[in-house]
């Protein structure tokens, strides 16, 4: 379920939802506000997680050291990343 394959499709797999959750993190957010963004988004988008799939995603995300938290439980993008990003830089090189 992490990556896709044969029998999972792209939008199913776990990299895909991580992917799909990044986005949603222009700003800090908890889980239950990435939760109701992402059932807003529901009619509209062709990635339709639940909320174990959200949660697993996250992990994914803070596994490859993309997102962080806070002490207050909220979840945003490194500021390694943020730095990465604007620079477009996304292989890492600095």
């Amino acid at each position: 379920m992490l990556l896709p394959h044969k029998h999972i499709r792209f939008a199913n797999s776990l990299i895909a939802i991580a992917g799909y959750i990044r986005r949603f993190l222009d700003e800090p957010r908890s889980l239950d506000e990435l939760w109701v963004l992402v059932n807003e988004d529901h009619d509209y988008a062709l990635i339709k997680p639940s909320f174990t799939q959200l949660i697993l995603a996250v992990d994914i995300l803070f596994a490859i050291q993309i997102a962080e938290s806070n002490p207050d439980g909220h979840i945003f993008i490194s500021p390694n990343q943020q730095k990465k990003m604007f620079n477009g830089d996304l292989q890492g090189e600095e």
